[in-house]
């Protein structure tokens, strides 16, 4: 059951990478901007992007910690 979980979040990350990267590409080609209003909307855009997934792979990391502390937890109880 553990694995299944492992599987949900990394296919729910994927998908939410995926769906930024795009909504960038959509949105640079349906933009009609300079050169340089481009690559400074770019520059946010990623920035942005970055802190997203740094959060989310923050999250994910907790997630995963809190699911082996609880099947240790269990384990001990068992053993016990």
């Amino acid at each position: 059951m553990q694995e299944q979980n492992g599987s949900t979040v990394r296919t729910i990350a994927l998908a939410f990478i995926g769906g930024v990267i795009l909504g960038g590409a959509a949105g640079l080609l349906l933009a009609p901007k300079t050169g340089r209003e481009t690559r400074r909307e770019l520059k946010q855009y990623a920035n942005k992007v970055s802190k997203e997934v740094a959060d989310v792979a923050q999250r994910t990391k907790a997630g995963f910690e809190a699911a082996v502390e609880k099947g240790r937890s269990l384990l001990e109880s068992k053993a016990a």
